[in-house]
């Protein structure tokens, strides 16, 4: 092959490649716009819905939950101090004296 054959095959892939590459970006800035580009079309149903925003809590809603939380720590902690105070295991680790 003379040396312009080659130039010009090689051209030839670089444009392919070129084109392919433009596609993916074209594609990925799509998908950043939210238009969904190539991947809304995989999505069926509820999937492709934009989320649904959850309502503001109240100021009673906030409170109530609060202490809620309050005492679920409350009780952690003491679930937690009290696993720290058991005796721990003599070197058995888990296995029956008549096994052995």
């Amino acid at each position: 092959m003379d040396h312009k054959r080659i130039l010009e095959l090689a051209l030839e892939t670089l444009e392919k490649q070129k084109t392919q590459v433009e596609a993916e970006v074209e594609a990925l800035r799509a998908e950043m716009r939210g238009s969904g580009g190539v991947t809304a079309k995989r999505k069926a149903g509820p999937a492709a819905s934009p989320p649904k925003r959850r309502r503001a809590k109240t100021p009673a809603e906030r409170k109530a939950q609060s202490k809620r939380m309050k005492a679920y720590w409350v009780a952690k902690k003491a679930a937690v101090a009290a696993k720290a105070k058991k005796p721990a295991q003599s070197g058995s680790k888990g296995r029956s004296k008549s096994a052995e």
